[in-house]
């Protein structure tokens, strides 16, 4: 196993914090907004979603590492040897990204507000019909998700602090 792949596990774990980071903005942002119109254009909210896309971490953690262990070895290859053999896997290591995308099909509902400048000539508003309930349990996911990531990243610390003591 090379000495790359042993580090994978912050590259994952750090990649998926991320992405539930800004899965945790995106349902505060819509429970925020759950009866908001745009001041500007008079249209509701959109409610917005995370999708998790997976990668192969060519711009990651550890191909920073990589990269830096490489640039050790041209200028002090007595301290390294044996060393470049266990640089591969790099490349292998996978992680998680996230993208924000607004909702394809957005339900709305009106709401008897006369005095809105939004309001249509009957007095009611279009305002977003977000499940408010449904985004707390969303929201409570990530929050457990982060959670589990950080749970990770300090087991692997932790790991790799006691096995230097051996």
């Amino acid at each position: 196993m090379g000495i790359g792949r042993i580090f994978g596990v912050f590259d994952i774990s750090g990649s998926g914090l991320s992405a539930q980071r800004k899965n945790l903005e995106v349902r505060a942002e819509n429970l925020a907004n759950a009866e908001s119109v745009d001041s500007k254009t008079g249209k509701p909210y959109k409610r917005k979603q995370v999708r998790f896309i997976s990668y192969d971490g060519r711009n990651s953690f550890g191909r920073l590492i990589h990269q830096a262990k490489l640039a050790l070895l041209r200028h002090s290859d007595s301290q390294f040897q044996g060393f470049r053999s266990s640089l591969g896997g790099v490349d292998e290591m996978r992680g998680v990204g996230s993208e924000i995308v607004e909702s394809a099909q957005q339900r709305t509902k009106l709401i008897y507000n006369p005095e809105n400048p939004n309001a249509n000539e009957d007095g009611y508003v279009q305002v977003p019909d977000i499940d408010t309930i449904g985004e707390m349990v969303d929201l409570m996911s990530a929050a457990r998700a982060y959670e589990a990531n950080a749970t990770v990243l300090g087991a692997a610390k932790d790991m790799f602090k006691k096995a230097l003591e051996i």
